[in-house]
């Protein structure tokens, strides 16, 4: 079978300009002389007439298979932000952009066998583009992965790239996973991890493997199913930082656990972890952890309490937060009395409460249509991580209607950005991140027809913020 690429054309002139057949030679070079000499018009037609004569030039290949040879060859990659101060990133990997969060596994992509330059970036609060790391002729190969692990922090990156093999489910054995895991821990140089049935001790047990921050423990082989424990502790002491509970490891899957920073209650004293199996990483449930609640009283009542499970919140007066306070509950029973006693709310069952999470209580006056209660409440999370060049923003809407929530940076106006929350009923909104730059925050009916209120603020990094719109239109403003 005949066949030619450009560069095939290109190496058989460089071989024939070198050979000792003078004719061939010969012919070559004066018809090359002659296409040089010809007038501009002439000189398509003439170029034509030479790929033709070298593509039919072009000798058998026996090597090539034309049923093989243009088949796409294909790798994966996956990407890892374990960066503590990380804001949301862009991964330019190849032509490809991908944004990552933290604490987030990205899920595995497929990509051409190649060789890819690749950098994380993102914006500043001044809009220039910062690059935290880079790399050039990063080969992804036939049927492997390439994980980046993203760690360190973002002034000191530290970013690995771990290649394997990616095998197929179908191809694994039954009754098998496999497990590997990462560390980039602030607080904990060195840890033991303990993967053991459901309820072992773990005095005298040998840890299922030992990481230092900063790097990542080879793959190995576990029996699959659920009523597993992780357990991981201080290194060469029972000092836990982190107990997942109940864990089930999922049959012929690869799974890898990232080991965090913990921003929760005593956070300096454990450790969240990420498993990346599945289409996106999702953080594990840390039972080994108490949770933190406060409470905010933006209701007309004053002072209220609170009773949360066994934690009571006496005397909130109006447009105030509480104090938090440690519960060990998952779930409990939430109350909302007056001064007198009354009661002005009452959950109809258990309010969720998550372990090792900072959350807040919001009440608000209950101005529904048909209202059983005085008040009513909603439940958000906190989060008080230090993020690079960002504030972080949470939206909470205590009104009977639904509303759009913008900010604007200085010299903007409505009609030139989206909503950051659009359409967003009775409910509080996780964290955004916001740049660390002057801002108005502007609330607008779900119609876009009015403001209903707006406030300046200049935000600063590392600091959250909770914006709190009321049932008698007001916005509020805290810094946390």
């Amino acid at each position: 079978m005949q066949h030619c690429t450009l560069k095939g054309i290109q190496e058989r002139s460089n071989r024939q300009s070198n050979s000792t057949l003078g004719a061939d030679n010969d012919s070559i070079t004066f018809f090359s002389r002659a296409v040089r000499n010809m007038p501009n018009r002439n000189t398509k037609p003439a170029l034509l007439l030479l790929a033709i004569l070298l593509l039919s030039a072009c000798g058998s290949d026996s090597g090539f298979n034309e049923d093989t040879d243009f088949i796409a060859k294909d790798g994966f990659v996956q990407f890892v932000n374990m960066m503590p101060d990380s804001p949301s990133v862009i991964m330019l990997h190849g032509l490809d952009r991908t944004s990552v969060g933290f604490p987030l596994a990205q899920s595995v992509g497929q990509v051409p066998v190649d060789k890819y330059d690749w950098r994380i970036a993102y914006l500043d609060s001044n809009d220039d583009e910062v690059t935290v790391a880079e790399g050039e002729d990063q080969s992804v190969l036939e049927n492997g992965l390439s994980t980046f692990l993203w760690m360190g922090s973002m002034t000191q990156p530290n970013i690995q790239i771990v290649d394997a093999p990616f095998i197929l489910p179908a191809d694994r054995t039954e009754g098998l996973a496999d497990i590997w895991f990462a560390s980039n821990l602030t607080n904990h140089p060195m840890v033991d991890i303990y993967l053991t049935d459901l309820g072992a001790a773990l005095a005298g047990a040998t840890p299922t493997a030992t990481v230092t921050s900063g790097s990542f423990t080879n793959r190995f082989s576990v029996d699959a199913g659920p009523n597993q424990q992780l357990r991981i502790t201080v290194a060469g002491s029972n000092a836990l930082l982190f107990d997942s509970g109940p864990l089930e490891i999922l049959d012929r899957t690869e799974d890898l656990y990232a080991l965090v920073d913990d921003f929760g209650p005593n956070g300096e004293n454990h450790a969240n972890v990420v498993r990346t199996v599945g289409a996106e990483g999702s953080t594990i449930l840390d039972v080994s952890q108490s949770a933190s609640v406060r409470i905010g009283n933006y209701s007309e009542q004053t002072p209220v309490t609170a009773t949360l499970g066994a934690n009571i919140y006496p005397n909130i007066i109006k447009q105030t937060r509480s104090s938090s306070q440690t519960t060990g509950n998952s779930s409990a029973e939430f109350k909302v009395t007056d001064a007198n006693g009354t009661i002005l709310e009452e959950s109809a069952g258990p309010v969720t409460i998550r372990r090792g999470a900072l959350q807040s209580i919001y009440t608000f006056e209950n101005n529904t249509t048909n209202a059983t209660s005085v008040t009513r409440s909603l439940v958000v999370a906190d989060s008080f991580r230090l993020v690079r060049d960002r504030a972080l923003i949470k939206f909470i809407n205590g009104s009977n209607d639904a509303v759009d929530f913008y900010i604007l940076r200085s010299g903007q106006d409505l009609d030139e950005v989206a909503p950051l929350l659009n359409d967003i009923g009775f409910a509080g909104s996780p964290n955004n991140e916001s740049i660390a730059n002057n801002v108005e925050y502007v609330v607008r009916n779900s119609g876009n027809t009015e403001t209903l209120a707006s406030a300046s603020n200049t935000q600063q990094e590392g600091v959250g913020y909770t914006l709190i719109f009321d049932t008698q239109g007001v916005l509020h403003v805290l810094a946390d």
